[in-house]
């Protein structure tokens, strides 16, 4: 059997408002890597080797997606804390439009 090694790379990059004081454990750019470990027959000569190949590519890639998910959004909630409400002004609110047709159908019965 010959081991393949892929990896999961993922890259942010972070741009702080000038009034957020970050902690020095976090990094402003930062890469992450993944490994994805693939086990590939030299010789797959029924479909069902494929199959089982496919699917223990897919489970460690599962597994790699959920590795990265935890560690960036531990990373990603630790600057969201550190910048705290600096970011609230940039975003614009959006009003909900009241819904008429119930209005109309709560005046047509009195």
């Amino acid at each position: 059997m010959d081991v393949q090694s892929r990896e999961l790379t993922v890259t942010y990059k972070i741009v702080p408002p000038p009034s957020a004081v970050a902690p020095p454990s976090l990094s402003q750019e930062t890469t992450h890597r993944f490994p994805i470990t693939v086990t590939s027959l030299p010789d797959l000569e029924s479909q069902e080797d494929t199959e089982s190949e496919l699917k223990k590519y897919y489970t460690s890639l599962r597994a790699s997606i959920a590795e990265a998910r935890t560690k960036l959004g531990g990373e990603l909630t630790a600057w969201r804390d550190a910048v705290g409400n600096a970011e609230l002004g940039k975003e614009k609110s959006v009003k909900t439009e009241v819904d008429d047709e119930g209005e109309e159908e709560e005046n047509t019965e009195e």
